[in-house]
C-alpha cells in the first residue's frame, strides 16, 4: 500500500508503549467508546484504524464482544498488531477487505483516524455498509483547537499527520451523506486530567472518564481536548 500524510508508523507504536500521554489517550479512547455502545458488550465489533491494535484490546477487555475484527492500513502497525496478539487485518477503511461481512456489526468504532483521512464520509459509508440496522458507530477525533495549539508548541506530533478538523456540525453532515444518523456527541479528556500524563503524573483512566462524565455539559466542551461522536444506522 502507498503510503500518504495520514498513515502513522513505526515510532508511534513504540511511543504507545513508553510516553504515559499516549497510554492514556489510547486507554481513555477504549474506555469512552465503550461507556457509548453498550451493544459492544457480547456484539460484533469492528474497529477502523486499529494501529498497534491496543485500543482494541482495551475494548475487547472491558467489553468482552462475542466476536471483534481491527483494520489497519500501515504495514509497520500491522506487525505490532499481529505480535501482540490482536485480531486486526490490513485494509482500507474507505474501501474494506472483502472479508468484512455486510450488515454483520453491532458497532464500529473509528477512534482518532477520521482526521487522517481524505475522504472520511467514504469510511462512514463502509461503516453503514457493514453494521446491522439499529447498530452503533462510535468516533472519536481531537478538538480542533487543542490539535492545532499542540502541534503548534511541540507537545506532540501526530497534529502533522491530520488532513482536517471535525467539529459536530462537521460530522453531522457526513453522517447525512452517508446515510447514519447522527445521535450526537460528547467531549472527553478534560484539560486539567489529559495534561497530567505530559508531566509524567499518572491518574487512572477510571477515574478521567469519572471526571470527564460529571462535567460532560456543552458549554464546557471548549475544556475537553477530545470529542467523542456517535451516529446509528436506521432500523
Amino acid at each position: 500500500m502507498t503510503p500518504n500524510k495520514g498513515v502513522m508508523g513505526g515510532t508511534y507504536a513504540a511511543g504507545r508503549q513508553t510516553r504515559p500521554e499516549l497510554i492514556y489517550r489510547y486507554k481513555v479512547r477504549a474506555m469512552a467508546a465503550f461507556d457509548a455502545a453498550p451493544l459492544m458488550r457480547g456484539g460484533n465489533l469492528l474497529d477502523f484504524g486499529s494501529a498497534d491494535g491496543l485500543a482494541l484490546g482495551e475494548m475487547i477487555r472491558l467489553a468482552r464482544p462475542k466476536e471483534a475484527l481491527g483494520i489497519e492500513y500501515s504495514d509497520d502497525l500491522l506487525e505490532k498488531a499481529v505480535e501482540y496478539g490482536f485480531p486486526v487485518i490490513q485494509g482500507d477503511v474507505e474501501n474494506l477487505p472483502a472479508a468484512v461481512p455486510q450488515n454483520h456489526y453491532n458497532v464500529v468504532t473509528a477512534l482518532a483516524i477520521l482526521e487522517h483521512l481524505k475522504d472520511p464520509v467514504q469510511a462512514l459509508r463502509e461503516a453503514y455498509r457493514v453494521l446491522i440496522p439499529g447498530g452503533t458507530l462510535v468516533v472519536s477525533a481531537p478538538n480542533p483547537f487543542w490539535d492545532e495549539l499542540a502541534g503548534r508548541v511541540g507537545i506532540h506530533k501526530e497534529e502533522e499527520h491530520h488532513e482536517q478538523g471535525i467539529t459536530p456540525k462537521v460530522f453531522a453532515r457526513w453522517c447525512t451523506e452517508a446515510s447514519l444518523i447522527y445521535v450526537g456527541f460528547r467531549p472527553f479528556m478534560f484539560l486539567p486530567t489529559a495534561f497530567l500524563p505530559y508531566l509524567k503524573l499518572s491518574i487512572p483512566v477510571g477515574v478521567s472518564c469519572y471526571i470527564d462524565n460529571l462535567l460532560q455539559y456543552e458549554p464546557l466542551a471548549p475544556l475537553f481536548v477530545n470529542q467523542l461522536f456517535i451516529a446509528q444506522k436506521p432500523v
